[in-house]
Order: structure tokens, then sequence, then C-alpha cells
């Protein structure tokens, strides 16, 4: 007896439209939450890296103006009113040598020459010097005034001649009278002042404007360049609306004065704001 083989087929069976669906839409959920995670990353990186370099020109402007404050004639700074938009004007002697006087004139008329202790590294200056001899100025009025008698006298050289004397002669431009004896005989080569400015979102350097009594603005007629040399752009990059860019803190018994700065610096959406303090050297 034959027998006839059999065949087992099996009905193969694919993917629904409904799984097809689901496949789709969960699969989109996952790419789009790992796009949204990359995207957020890497704005996340930029943004980071912006701050940090927002951060780095901050602290380089914060640093050079401290710098520069630490050279300045003891109580010759001066601020002027921070404006709503935050425009506002920082201003200061800076000061080249320190040494002390010997026969500095004090009574009478005064005098046009002195003599002082030999500067250490050595210090000269020809004429016209174009600098100022300022002895123990403890008034900022006294010292912008620029009278005579006064604080401050404008020098015309300062002559070293060498030896074993240890002293060099300061040549005066006129007959001046200084006002009052420092207590340890001290006396500062100064230059002529300059200012910081904030003016919009931009930070300035001015100097050779000369004395001036009250103090200039970058506003104020004839007084500060707007070009270079005499104007320096700072920074470009500040938005310090309804702030005080510097704010002097006066001295008291127990410390010496502060220079307050408060700086906000902005670029693409992202904004630092720096504070910084530096102690001044105010014993004249």
């Amino acid at each position: 007896m034959s027998t006839k083989p059999t065949i087992e087929t099996g009905r193969q069976r694919g993917f629904t439209i409904i799984e097809v669906v689901i496949t789709i839409v969960v699969s989109s959920i996952i790419a789009i939450g790992i796009v949204n995670y990359i995207g957020d990353s890497v704005e996340g990186f930029a943004a980071s890296g912006n701050r940090n370099k927002l951060a780095s020109s901050g602290r380089t402007v914060v640093d050079r103006i401290a710098l520069e404050l630490h050279n300045a004639v003891p109580n010759s700074i001066r601020v002027t009113t921070a404006q709503p938009g935050g425009d506002q004007c920082l201003e200061f002697m800076p000061f080249t040598g320190a040494s002390s006087y010997r026969d500095a004139p004090f009574t009478g008329s005064g005098d046009d020459t002195f003599e002082a202790v030999d500067f250490n590294p050595t210090l000269t200056y020809t004429s016209p010097a174009e600098v100022y001899a300022v002895i123990y100025p403890i008034s900022t009025e006294a010292l912008y005034e620029f009278d005579n008698p006064g604080p401050m006298a404008l020098i015309d050289e300062l002559e070293d001649t060498g030896g074993a004397d240890g002293v060099v002669t300061v040549r005066l431009d006129a007959t001046h009278r200084f006002t009052r004896r420092s207590p340890v005989d001290r006396f500062y080569v100064a230059r002529s002042p300059v200012s910081f400015c904030l003016v919009g979102d931009r930070l300035f350097r001015y100097q050779d404007y000369g004395m001036q009594e009250i103090q200039c603005t970058p506003s104020t007629p004839s007084c500060l360049e707007a070009t270079a040399p005499d104007r320096i752009l700072i920074s470009d990059s500040l938005d310090n609306s309804g702030r005080t860019a510097f704010n002097v803190l006066e001295p008291t018994l127990r410390r010496n004065a502060i220079i307050a700065m408060d700086l906000s610096f902005t670029s693409e959406g992202d904004v630092v704001n720096l504070k910084h303090e530096v102690l001044m050297r105010n014993v004249p």
C-alpha cells in the first residue's frame, strides 16, 4: 500500500499597519529627544565659552584699572555721578616716583628750586618736564584747583648730577609755595590726570588733557579728546544701565579709601557682572 507524502505549509505574517505606525512614532520621539539633547549640549557649550570669554576680557579690564589705581597720587581720585544709562568717569593722577624732600618751600613767597633725596631707581626729567611735584595732598579739591600756594607745582626739570651727595635738584616752572609739610617729608612726582569713562557700551581711557578744576566728561567741550592716541578704547561690550561703575568709599579710622567697581559685560545674550574693590594708598 503506497502512501502520499504530505507537505506542511505555514502562513508567513508581516507587520501590521498599527505596528508600523507605533514604531515610527516611538522612533520619532526618541530621535527628537536625542536631537534636542545634542542641540542643548552644543548651545550650552557655546554659551559657556562665550561667558568664559566675557569673564576673561572683563577681568583684564578690571585688572588694568586696578593696576593703574595702585599708582595714583593719594586723594587724587574723583568720579562723576553715574547717569541712568551707566555713563560715568573715574579720574586720578598717576605718579611716576616718590622720594623725600630736603628744603621744599613752605614759607614766604616760596621758591622755584628745592632738593630731594635720590630716587631709586634713578628718575630725571629734562625741561620741560611736564610733570608735577606734589606734597601732602590731603584734599582732592585743593589738588585740582592747582593754586599757589597749594599742594602741587609744575616741574620744569628734575636733575641728578650724580656723585656721592645723594640728592636731586627739583626746578619748578615758577616760584611756588607748598601749603603743608608732610609728616614724613614725602613728595610725589606725578603726571597729568587720566580718566576712565564709560560711554554707552564702551569704556575709554583718556590722557593728556591737562589739569581741570571741574572734572571733565566726554560731553564737556574742549576737554577730553575724541580720537587716538589721547583716547584709547578699553572695552566695547558693556551694558551698565542702572549701575554705578565707579564708587569711592571714603577712608575711615580703620581702613584706607576703597574704589568699588561694578561693570556688566554682555555679548550675544550672555551677561557677566564683575564687582571688584581696590584698596587705595591714601597716606600722603
